[in-house]
């Protein structure tokens, strides 16, 4: 994982190795029902709002911290191409960025890689906490592709 700074803003970029081929982690992604349940940081709870899974559809997830606070999540799917790519845009104040999420093939599994470009004038303040925060959602991704209670 690393932050590199740019001209255009930064870019927040983790990637992880997973023992699922790359159909079956785009499926715990593509799937509401299954990304509810891995989605977000430790201790996080999740409602999807809205998920049209198509390039120009909303993606509109609740998050909610295990303090009961409610984080409301708006994004627009961008480009898909199953099972290897994901890239959406997230439009909230200080969240201004771009996701694309990778799914290759990695000898008997997948290398899963999640970039992040923020735009211009955003706090980059902020990528030591996402860096660990995508730590913690690949944590939990795994644990629910292993099949370990959350």
């Amino acid at each position: 994982m690393d932050s590199p700074s740019n001209d255009n803003g930064f870019t927040v970029k983790n990637t992880r190795h997973l023992a699922f081929t790359p159909e079956k982690v785009f499926d715990a992604f593509a799937d509401p029902a299954k990304l509810i349940l891995w989605w977000g940081p430790h201790g996080f709870t999740n409602v999807v709002d809205t998920f049209d899974f198509r390039p120009g559809g909303a993606f509109r997830i609740t998050m909610t911290n295990e303090n009961g606070t409610a984080f409301e999540n708006a994004k627009e799917f961008l480009d898909i191409a199953p099972p290897h790519r994901v890239v959406f845009r997230h439009y909230q104040p200080m969240h201004d960025f771009t996701m694309a999420m990778y799914f290759m093939p990695d000898g008997d599994g997948t290398e899963l890689t999640w970039r992040m470009d923020f735009v211009p004038g955003s706090n980059s303040d902020l990528a030591e906490f996402l860096e660990a925060a995508n730590e913690q959602n690949f944590d939990r991704l795994e644990a629910f592709l292993n099949g370990d209670a959350q």
